[in-house]
């Protein structure tokens, strides 16, 4: 595990981030709490409308999910090259939010 804080995760570069976020153990929710602000900060930067973020766990990797109204998501569904500061991001519609 790295005990990094969020303050060092941003200013860390692209290949520190990589790496820190590859010595986490998802399953034990390590690096959590920085992916959910750098989620939170991902929400209120981004241009889309952007109604609620998450944060899932695919294969010992944390992603934001990102659920944004429909008219948007119909221009960002085919989008999944996109990171936003060391984290994947996937698009959702608003319609599939689970909560």
């Amino acid at each position: 595990m790295s005990a990094v804080s969020v303050e060092e995760w941003m200013l860390a570069s692209d290949e520190e981030r990589a790496r820190i976020h590859k010595s986490w153990d998802i399953g034990k929710g390590e690096g959590r709490d920085i992916a959910s602000r750098v989620a939170s900060l991902f929400s209120k930067e981004c241009i889309y409308n952007i109604s609620e973020v998450d944060i899932l766990d695919r294969d010992g990797e944390w992603f934001i999910h990102a659920y944004v109204v429909v008219d948007d998501y119909d221009n960002l569904k085919d989008r999944t090259n996109v990171e936003f500061l060391g984290f994947r991001v996937i698009f959702n519609s608003m319609n599939d939010y689970p909560g």
